[in-house]
């Protein structure tokens, strides 16, 4: 009880930074990109899976 008691009474800093201003149009081009790069990474990791078979058939 004691540690949630000084754990509560620091000065803990905001999550967010009250100086930084973000675009809804930046936010939303951000999130299309982080999906694009998601898409690609589940389609090499397809495309290995894929790869990976035909060599293991072949020998």
């Amino acid at each position: 009880m004691e540690v949630q008691k000084k754990i509560n009474s620091y000065n803990t800093p905001d999550f967010f930074s009250k100086e930084m201003i973000i675009t809804k149009k930046s936010l939303n081009e951000n999130q299309l990109k982080f999906t694009y790069q998601k898409q690609l990474i589940s389609d090499l990791d397809y495309k290995h899976k894929e790869w990976s078979k035909s060599i293991d058939s072949k020998f």
